[in-house]
Formats: structure tokens, sequence, C-alpha cells
């Protein structure tokens, strides 16, 4: 299996464009799967310059509804007539948005989503799976969720409510060597999306975990964890997953990354603009 970094935060090739958000290119010995659009079609642009033609995709992977990982999702509609997309159904239910110092910014999907919805496949409360494909949409709360969740909202009508991420759903993908996570921004904690998949798929270890951890930092208006507390995550994901190897960029602060890398060692990479990840 190989994925490629379509889209990632920090711009690192003078050929490729960066953006906040995360698009991965997954290609499978029977799939050509996109996990998530980033917030615009640069990761469109991204995928031509490295040879990957986007119409071949036949699953669109979104992993929750906030607008740079979805954002990209109309543009891929329109270039791409075929593949399907798994998303979770509450997506669709409210809009979604952050307030910071009681100023509010609009973080949620475009309407016009609406208007492809005989693509989309919404998941409710049952894993489906299909050539070891496993998508997940109830994830366990066992241990605390990120605290930069606590700037951030779901909305109906004119009424807000602190989101529960029922809109976030995990991506797995079980090969002979292991299992391979996908997360988008681990709103419901990395912790707790790694010990619902080895509860899914307790016959096989996992080997690679993949995407953003929400452990953000450097910002007056948001709660972040403590250096403590990233160690204890750290330590935690080993025992969960001994022996995996991460790639984490995108809502990982560097900060965050540093002190992971304390605990985690060469088994933590950072996520890289348009490298190729073999595993």
């Amino acid at each position: 299996m190989q994925i490629t970094t379509l889209i990632e935060n920090k711009h690192t090739n003078d050929t490729l464009k960066a953006e906040h958000g995360l698009s991965l290119y997954i290609k499978t010995d029977s799939h050509n799967i996109l996990f998530d659009t980033g917030q615009s079609n640069l990761f469109i642009q991204n995928a031509e310059t490295l040879k990957i033609d986007l119409k071949e995709v036949d699953i669109v992977v979104i992993s929750h509804a906030h607008y740079d990982h979805i954002g990209g999702l109309i543009d891929f509609l329109n270039l791409n007539t075929k593949a399907k997309v798994y998303l979770k159904k509450e997506i669709f239910d409210y809009q979604y948005v952050s307030i910071r110092e009681n100023v509010k910014k609009n973080i949620g999907f475009s309407k016009k989503l609406l208007t492809y919805k005989d693509r989309f496949v919404c998941l409710d409360t049952d894993i489906l799976t299909f050539d070891n494909l496993y998508f997940i949409p109830n994830i366990n709360k066992i241990y605390p969720l990120p605290k930069g969740n606590d700037i951030l909202y779901k909305q109906k009508y004119h009424t807000f409510y602190k989101d529960d991420f029922k809109h976030e759903l995990i991506f797995a993908i079980k090969e002979s060597n292991g299992i391979h996570l996908f997360s988008g921004c681990a709103h419901n904690g990395i912790l707790n999306m790694v010990s619902t998949v080895k509860e899914t798929i307790d016959d096989v270890s996992i080997k690679t975990i993949i995407g953003g951890f929400h452990l953000v930092a450097g910002n007056h208006f948001v709660k972040n964890e403590t250096d403590q507390e990233i160690t204890i995550i750290a330590k935690e994901l080993k025992k969960l997953a001994n022996g995996a190897h991460y790639y984490t960029g995108h809502c990982t602060s560097s900060s965050a990354f540093d002190k992971l890398s304390l605990t985690l060692g060469s088994d933590l990479q950072n996520l890289v603009m348009g490298h190729n990840i073999e595993v």
C-alpha cells in the first residue's frame, strides 16, 4: 500500500501548494482511495503535479465535517464522476463553527454539497467493512478528548451546541502486515481511536497510524495539553499499538510533535507534502 500526502499545512516543496488542511491518496491492490480533500482544490493541483490521476479514485473517505477536510469535495466530485463518498450521516444534521473570544467563524461544509447526496454513503451506527477496509462510525470515549475542542461548536438554526464530534469516523485498512489507521483530526482523541480499532479488529496488531492528532498549541484562545499530558498520550500509544509507526501533522503542533518524539522516537515522523509512504 502506498500513501501520498496531497495537502498538509506546511509548505515543503516549491512545486506543491500547501494550505491548512489534510488530504491523502491511498493506493491499495484493490482500490484508489482519497482520504479527505483539504479546504480547496489545491489537492487536485498537487495530484496533477505528482502525476496522480484522481479520476481513477473509486472511494472517498471524509473523516469529519470541518472545512479543512471536506472543503475540496465539490471540486473532486465535478472531476471524478464514479467514486462513492463515505462519511457520517451526522455531518448534514448541523453546521459547524468555532468561537474564539466571542468571534464566530464558520468551519463547516458548503450547502451545495447536498446536491451531490446520491454520491454519498452515509454511515450511521453499524461498522461497514469490505475488501479489508473498515469504516468505523462510533468511537469509544475512554480517554480524555483534546482540549483544543473547547472552541468548537455545532449549530442548528440560531442555537449553538458544544460539538460532540459524532460527525467523525475512523478509517482503517487491514493488510497482511497489520492494520493501518487513518485519522483526520482525532477530535475524539487519538487514544480513543486506537482503542476502538483494537476492539473492532482484535486479531491483528496496528502497524501504522496516520493523520492529525489535534494536539494544538501557540494560541492564547485555545487550551492545549501540558507536556506531561502529551507524554502520557505517547506512552499510552506505545502500550496500545506497540511497534506501530506514526505519521502526523496538520493539527499536531510542532511542540506536541517534539514532546511525543521523546517517547516514540524514530517511530514518529512528520507528514510531508508530496511524500510517498509505503507500508
